[in-house]
């Protein structure tokens, strides 16, 4: 299988760690036969006293103010956190750890959001926990009956709201998608455009530290503000800070530590997938009142850090679904969104949603270790993200040294929105205003339906309005289709030759915002004839209805041709062996081909150009740019029977099914209930309007998803196991099905034809 590049910065997560609460600790009095903490310790801090197991380090802050108070290792932490803490460029992910300190008048800076605590008033101690895997343990040191109830007496942080806003000596204009360079001796503005070198630490660095890396190249900083897998204590992030560098000209970027993927190599706490839009939601909320706790208000960006995972179907679904999520409710509450992950993983599946309709964040911070200070990459394409849109992580956990100060960082290079104190008063409200175009899907010819796919607005659009245009041969010479208004059009004769674009535009109750405009389609063509191949495993090729015959593999010396996939233009096609090898013929582009762990059984060409190759086992491999969406096989779903796969009419997904009729969804494949079937299925294919055809040997024809039914060989009275191959009509208002013996059946606006008398059995039909 074809898998994503795995990105270097992929190992920030901290191994065998996880998101967890943090709770106060009333009396830390833990027995001795503590559960499956083994022998205990008793620790004691001015008068107080906790057991914890004996294997856990015990750090006494005042006589070693540098150590790194973080809550992804057991440890027990004494005193207060020092102001100039030595912690690694950036941990991951919550377990058991406590910190016992003097309280203050306030709750330390930074455990605020997910974090719990509860001041012990008679001693003067202010004891925090945070645990992972064993909450008993934290729970039995509390001293409540239950987790549940431990669980229960925990504070919750205030929900934030739209209109939350900092006091008016807070806010400050700014011009938030300026492409001017800050000088180095102006204040930062929120949402203020920022074009250089930056760094990110676990740990906020003191004021006296960031004044001593003035004489650095960086001028942006990254600073952890909340989320559930946040690492590093905070001890210097408050609004005081975020004033004083604000006015120093450092440029901020809130990073905010969320759930993670549901199956990620950190061990963090992950998404639920079923709940995945909910917690993304209540994600981005809970960042906003950590970023108005300290100082940064509407029209700054808040970035997630969604730290690296396999692209299988269950973590792509996911993540996305909580990204967007995120991004849409901190449009809503006057924030720009920003998402960093690595470049072969949330990077890929963002890029993957370009022009799709996709709420896409406005600021996209990709992870790619190549040293090179830039925000071009390979990972995103050059037209994507344009406009001081980027941000490039290029290396981590190196040791710079400024001012005498030493400090263990990930390099940034930025050209991107970042913030500052208080708010951006033309960005915390006012009309949407478009961050990517809408797109269109179907197919240019006469009778089709085009589909308009809503492009990513800023400012939380609550009504969509839409104008079709026909346009001869650019979108400078456009004229607008009289009563094309809705989200979708039907291609009529007289676009035939033209090209067809939409504009889309976006209110809320603040006004109308600009028309954006899509991407031009392919040029209309008339009504199409359908045509057809049919192949043998030996490599003959037989074309039908028209369709060009540009050769074959009969004189290859093969005996085992399993597919065949012509090209999105019809002017060529591929055939693959079962052995992985692939020819070409037409304009089909030449393959390496594979070398396969199980034999190739199925093929399918990608609507944007290049083909994919399927096996029995469920491996699935992308070839000549076909885009990867997942996999049985990935997806770690152990089935041996899998027979056949069809690409989405949108081309954007694709379904996968196996003998007993369990569909497989990937991409923006909908999801298709099993089908019953008393012989095996083998094979399947894409309807209209998200729907799929599942057909058998015998000449059963399933529609499932709404797929509209046109009849089968098995309800026409055939009674055999010979059928090998079924394709739809151009227009998928209709299909074929052929026999081995070269019968070919039509139904629905497939046309008849006369059975062809192949040399060797049929064992597949394509179209």
């Amino acid at each position: 299988m074809t898998f994503p590049p795995r990105n270097p910065a992929d190992r920030h997560c901290a191994r065998g760690l996880a998101a967890a609460l943090l709770l106060a600790l009333l009396v830390l009095s833990l027995p001795a036969a503590a559960g499956a903490a083994g022998a205990s310790k008793k620790v004691t801090y001015r008068g107080y006293s906790v057991r914890v197991p004996r294997s856990w380090p015990v750090y006494n802050l005042a006589a070693h103010p540098a150590t790194c108070v973080r809550f992804n290792r057991h440890a027990v932490y004494l005193g207060r956190p020092g102001a100039n803490e030595s912690c690694p460029g950036r941990a991951i992910g919550r377990t058991e750890a406590i910190l016992v300190e003097p309280a203050g008048t306030s709750v330390p800076a930074g455990m605020n959001g997910a974090d719990v605590t509860r001041r012990v008033s008679r001693t003067g101690v202010l004891a925090l926990a945070t645990w992972n895997r064993s909450p008993r343990l934290v729970q039995r040191a509390l001293g409540f009956k239950s987790v549940r109830s431990m669980a229960a007496a925990a504070p919750r942080a205030p929900a934030s709201s739209s209109t939350a806003s900092l006091s008016t000596a807070q806010v400050r204009a700014s011009s938030a998608r300026s492409a001017a360079v800050t000088a180095a001796t102006s204040t930062s503005t929120p949402g203020e455009i920022y074009t250089g070198k930056g760094f990110d630490v676990c740990s906020t660095p003191s004021e006296s530290h960031m004044s001593s890396w003035g004489s650095s190249p960086y001028r942006a900083i990254g600073v952890y503000i909340g989320g559930t897998n946040r690492a590093c204590s905070q001890t210097n992030l408050t609004s005081s800070w975020v004033t004083a560098e604000s006015e120093a000209a450092w440029h901020v970027i809130p990073i905010y530590v969320g759930l993670q993927a549901p199956n990620n190599s950190c061990g963090c706490k992950g998404i639920t997938p079923s709940s995945a839009t909910s917690q993304g939601t209540a994600a981005a909320k809970d960042a906003v009142t950590q970023a108005l706790a300290i100082g940064i208000g509407p029209g700054n960006p808040l970035y997630f850090d969604m730290e690296g995972y396999n692209r299988t179907s269950t973590n792509t679904n996911a993540v996305l679904a909580f990204l967007k999520a995120w991004t849409n409710q901190l449009h809503a509450d006057g924030f720009l969104s920003g998402i960093y992950s690595s470049g072969g993983s949330g990077i890929a599946d963002l890029v993957a949603q370009w022009g799709t309709g996709y709420p896409e964040p406005d600021e996209l911070w990709f992870a790619d270790w190549n040293g090179s200070a830039t925000t071009s990459d390979s990972y995103v394409p050059t037209g994507e993200w344009t406009g001081h849109r980027r941000l490039h992580q290029y290396s981590g956990g190196v040791n710079k040294t400024y001012g005498g100060v030493t400090m263990n960082i990930d390099q940034d290079y930025l050209d991107a929105a970042t913030a500052a104190e208080g708010s951006s008063a033309s960005a915390a409200s006012g009309p949407p205003t478009s961050t990517s175009p809408p797109t269109i899907s179907g197919n240019a010819y006469v009778t089709q339906i085009l589909h308009e796919h809503h492009g990513g607005w800023f400012g939380s659009p609550s009504s969509y309005t839409y104008k079709w245009y026909r346009c001869n041969g650019s979108a400078a010479s456009c004229t607008a289709i009289a009563g094309a208004t809705g989200q979708t059009y039907k291609v009529q004769s007289a676009d035939v030759g033209k090209m067809i674009e939409v504009a889309e535009t976006a209110g809320n109750a603040l006004g109308t915002g600009s028309a954006a405009i899509s991407p031009l389609t392919a040029q209309v063509e008339p009504v199409p004839t359908s045509s057809y191949y049919l192949f043998t495993a030996y490599g003959n090729v037989y074309n039908a209805l028209g369709a060009a015959f540009y050769g074959s593999a009969v004189n290859s010396g093969v005996s085992t041709i399993s597919a065949m996939a012509p090209t999105r233009d019809g002017k060529g096609y591929w055939l693959a062996d079962r052995g992985g090898r692939v020819f070409h013929y037409g304009d089909a582009g030449s393959s390496r081909g594979v070398k396969p762990s199980h034999p190739i059984i199925g093929m399918a060409g990608a609507p944007g150009g290049g083909f994919y190759l399927l096996s029995a086992y469920g491996n699935l491999y992308n070839l000549n740019g076909a885009p990867f969406y997942g996999s049985p096989h990935a997806s770690r779903k152990h089935v041996s029977t899998i027979t056949g796969m069809a690409v989405t009419v949108d081309g954007r997904g694709y379904w996968v099914v196996d003998s007993a009729g369990q569909i497989f969804s990937y991409g923006d494949a909908t999801s298709l209930p099993a089908v019953r079937s008393s012989y095996a299925v083998r094979g399947i294919a894409a309807a209209p309007g998200g729907g799929a055809w599942v057909w058998t040997s015998h000449g059963n024809i399933y529609n499932v998803g709404g797929a509209p039914f046109y009849g089968s060989p098995y309800h026409e009275g055939y009674r055999n196991s010979s059928f090998t191959g079924l394709t739809t009509t151009r227009d998928r208002a209709g299909y074929w099905m052929v026999e081995s013996g070269g019968s070919v059946l039509p139904f629905g606006n497939a046309e008849p034809l006369p059975a062809i008398r192949p040399k060797h059995p049929i064992v597949g039909l394509a179209g």
